[in-house]
């Protein structure tokens, strides 16, 4: 029997898929939300406990009433003002750890998180250890092609993504013509997307972790809304990278790209 699960859940569809699993396996989980997120999605059913970014000493206390040993970030959150917090005392351990940091950017927070919650003795998993969401290849999934100018544009995207993760932005870029068009900042893929509408003919959507990211939470992910996107806005194809890019629902990604005549090739 599978030791049971702590699912701490940000925003989008990934946490729902992750419990669906778990019941469909029958996975015991304790389901946590954070106060004050927009959440898309009803948890209600599942008993969750909502908690305040300083509460940390309910947090393990609830974890260890639950003798729960292994634990998943998963989902996007809403970064706070950290001088505004309101902690308590481990939380106020854990919120100097992050203002030591030099730069607050979301990479240094969530490495620091999660060092900070392995050290009090919790195994913290990564997404792809629970769930069948990356892909293991390079190759291109369905019937879509990318032709040699999407392809020098997706090395332009390759290179563009690993310098700007310096500065802890950049997980996903539209390239057109061998120039960058779009990069991904706090507004997330989507909104990105968007801007890019009518921009640019023949571009290309770049998806990739940025150098030095944790792989246990946080990870660059495409679903079908991200293929809808991407059609709406003229973008002729989507580049992931092999192993570090989550897609929700696969089947039904690569349907909606063969579909939409988008390409969907892995790095």
């Amino acid at each position: 029997m599978q030791d049971k699960l702590g699912i701490f859940a940000g925003r989008g569809l990934l946490p729902k898929i992750l419990i669906e699993d778990c019941q469909k396996k029958n996975r015991q989980f304790v389901l946590f939300l954070l106060e004050g997120e927009d959440y898309d999605i009803d948890y209600s059913a599942f008993r969750p406990t909502k908690l305040g970014y300083g509460e940390v000493e309910k947090f393990l206390k609830i974890l260890q009433d639950n003798e729960v040993k292994e634990m998943v970030f998963i989902g996007g959150v809403t970064k706070p003002n950290f001088s505004a917090l309101k902690v308590d005392k481990t939380g106020a351990v854990l919120l100097a750890k992050i203002l030591a940091n030099k730069i607050l950017g979301d990479d240094a927070v969530l490495r620091t998180v999660i060092s900070f919650f392995e050290k009090k003795g919790l195994k913290i998993l990564r997404i792809d250890e629970l769930l069948d969401c990356v892909i293991s290849r390079k190759s291109t999934l369905g019937k879509n092609q990318p032709n040699k100018e999407h392809l020098e544009d997706i090395q332009l995207g390759i290179a563009a993504v690993r310098h700007f993760s310096k500065f802890d932005v950049g997980q996903s870029l539209v390239v057109a013509q061998k120039q960058i068009i779009a990069v991904e900042a706090l507004e997330g893929t989507d909104d990105m997307i968007k801007r890019c509408k009518n921009l640019r003919q023949n571009s290309v959507l770049v998806k990739m972790k940025k150098s030095g990211q944790s792989a246990k939470a946080d990870l660059p992910t495409i679903g079908v809304t991200t293929v809808k996107n991407c059609a709406e806005a003229g973008i002729k194809g989507i580049a992931i990278q092999v192993n570090s890019t989550l897609v929700l629902q696969k089947d039904e990604v690569i349907k909606a790209a063969d579909e939409l005549g988008l390409f969907l090739t892995v790095i």
